[in-house]
């Protein structure tokens, strides 16, 4: 009986772990990408950024970004994305001394509208840069929240240099890694 329940608790909090579609065709997909500078700010280590959708409405606005530390900063994209628009929401990180992090998760949101970081409005299946941009921290009183703005990366790798290091974890998605090979051909 104890066995029965504990099997059925471990089902119950694997179903609500699991969230969005798993997306397995990715012909009408596009490829959106972005690099972040976060050497001003508290965290880091970059270790999550997501993507939302808001035109057209849908019930899963939201798409995790794969993130790697690269020259400097953190790339970050996503293969996922259908068309519409779309916009980087926020980037999730920590402050690391080594392997040993702290407990505290630094969150800096973008915003879901209005400004222009990291949208892209995406018509048809390619590959989109979202943009370079550095974070920095704003002063502020000492009882108040911390603060962040954003701003265009001076420093930031090209395009090129991510497209390349993004096709190397694209290959088991042979139609995303043609997409970046004709847009490294364009690149030239």
């Amino acid at each position: 009986m104890v066995k029965r329940l504990f099997y059925v608790l471990c089902a119950v909090l694997l179903a609500s772990c699991a969230s969005g579609s798993r997306v397995t065709d990715f012909n009408d997909r596009s490829l959106g990408y972005g690099w972040l500078n976060i050497k001003e700010v508290d965290a880091n280590r970059l270790y999550a950024v997501d993507i939302y959708q808001y035109r057209p409405q849908t019930t899963e606005p939201y798409y995790p970004a794969a993130v790697k530390p690269f020259k400097n900063g953190f790339l970050y994209y996503t293969m996922a994305l259908p068309n519409g628009a779309h916009k980087t929401q926020s980037a999730r990180g920590q402050s690391c001394l080594g392997i040993l992090c702290g407990n505290t998760d630094y969150r800096y949101s973008f915003g879901k509208q209005g400004d222009e970081v990291g949208a892209i409005v995406i018509k048809s299946p390619g590959v989109y840069h979202m943009g370079s941009y550095k974070l920095k921290s704003v002063k502020t009183g000492i009882f108040e929240p911390g603060k962040f703005e954003v701003l265009p990366a001076t420093d930031a790798p090209s395009r090129r240099e991510m497209l390349e290091e993004i096709l190397k974890d694209a290959n088991d998605v042979p139609v995303i890694a043609e997409r970046i090979q004709r847009e490294l051909a364009q690149l030239r």
